[in-house]
């Protein structure tokens, strides 16, 4: 799923009794099957919390069985949090001794932060740095202010016109909006080059399939719905006046190499391959919802480093679009260098949901800092989302440093991408 701020019945718990245990040195009776036992309880709370909680799950292909009841029939917010915590505690207990030791960890984090997410629903809130580490297990830090002022004045060198720098980038961007009766053609122009250039770099399951779906009233630009089998339904929303360059971002951040590919290969060699069935679900509020976001907006600099993405974008989707191509180049560094405001949109989002800014105070904190010229749809997406914002603003740029927005060495950025996707209790972001 992709945000662009622009203008635009009760499963009976099986009790496991460790005798004589301390924590992590549990006898190798005790450990047995019972870390298995804790994932299919895991999955069925995961569904349970999306049931009572739309928002809180983004998918499940889990097998049928194991749904039934909790999706049809949850059990209360309450119980979930009980047993998410109940079940943390007790792989706890075992983790360490057991084969797979750092499956188990990230395992306990995905239970503590549906515990977290299911707290919050019940009505508690905390400051936003808190409720981030709880549900994604990081904090954002403060951003860099020199970082976000030398930007700004690189923007200023590059954006035509005079005035407000936010008025002079929403102009320029105009520009460069594609037609409505374009999008479709551009789209999925994108969504093939961005595929092309993913399988020149990764093996993916024979038979993968992305279908483009064009819908309104979503709170996303972009939304994709991993179904299972490797089949991923990728929704545009067309209420977004998508730009050329946001055309591509967007193709390879919700299909290659960003979330289908990457919930593809997740699904090909950990659930297909080793049968770990907790990946056949997965939570919106949590660490591994961070690598995946985190991974899929760099997609497009691994897809297209340096140069090429102004190529593939003035050679063959500016001409899909009907526009004039020839500041195609500048386009590039243009956005190149907003990504590099995200560290000020997580600080407004901090003040904002703590109650340091109001409403409109804070979209002028984001129309100055981060250069959104109509903040209001995002302010009132963090309304809804919360602390998710930081997967968006610190999870891309931690990931960015492991594996080079523009590198010298495409091969080795490929290869650190699977390393952190497969299996993605590699978190290099905290």
């Amino acid at each position: 799923m992709k945000f662009v701020a622009r203008g635009r019945s009760a499963f009976v718990v099986t009790a496991y009794v460790f005798v004589g245990a301390c924590r992590g040195t549990a006898p190798a009776s005790a450990v047995g099957d019972a870390p298995e036992r804790e994932v299919r309880e895991y999955v069925q709370l995961v569904v349970a919390l999306g049931a009572r909680d739309p928002d809180s799950l983004d998918y499940t292909y889990a097998p049928r069985e194991w749904m039934a009841d909790n999706a049809s029939n949850p059990p209360a917010l309450p119980e979930i949090r009980a047993r998410a915590l109940a079940s943390a505690d007790r792989l706890d207990h075992v983790a360490s001794a057991a084969p797979d030791a750092e499956r188990w960890r990230h395992l306990i984090g995905q239970l503590r932060a549906v515990a977290a997410r299911a707290e919050l629903l019940l009505g508690r809130r905390l400051r936003f740095a808190e409720e981030s580490r709880a549900l994604f297990g990081v904090t954002a830090p403060r951003p860099d202010e020199a970082m976000v002022a030398s930007t700004q004045a690189a923007l200023a060198r590059l954006l035509p016109g005079s005035g407000p720098l936010v008025e002079r980038y929403e102009a320029f961007e105009r520009r460069h909006v594609v037609p409505p009766d374009r999008v479709r053609a551009v789209f999925e122009r994108a969504l093939a080059g961005c595929r092309e250039r993913t399988l020149n770099h990764l093996s993916l399951p024979p038979g993968e399939q992305v279908e483009v779906a064009y819908t309104r009233d979503s709170p996303w630009n972009g939304y994709s719905r991993y179904k299972g089998g490797y089949h991923s339904t990728v929704e545009v929303n067309l209420d977004f006046g998508l730009t050329v360059d946001d055309a591509l971002a967007l193709a390879c951040h919700e299909g290659y190499p960003g979330h289908h590919a990457h919930n593809s290969l997740v699904e090909s060699r950990l659930v297909a391959t080793r049968h770990f069935m907790e990946f056949t679900v997965q939570p919106l509020f949590s660490e591994q919802m961070l690598v995946a976001e985190g991974l899929a907006d760099r997609a497009i600099d691994l897809a297209f480093p340096s140069d090429d993405r102004a190529g593939f974008e003035r050679d063959v989707l500016y001409p899909a679009a009907g526009l004039d191509a020839r500041d195609a180049a500048r386009v590039v560094q243009i956005e190149r260098l907003v990504v590099r405001l995200r560290p000020a949109v997580a600080d407004v989002a901090r003040q904002y949901l703590d109650g340091d800014l109001e409403f409109v105070r804070a979209g002028t904190a984001l129309r100055e800092r981060a250069l959104i010229p109509q903040p209001d749809g995002l302010l009132k997406f963090l309304n809804e989302f919360r602390s998710y914002a930081v997967t968006y603003t610190y999870g891309p740029e931690g990931l960015g440093t492991e594996i080079g927005a523009a590198p010298d060495d495409p091969r080795a950025a490929w290869r650190r991408y699977e390393e952190i996707a497969v299996p993605p209790w590699h978190l290099p972001v905290r």
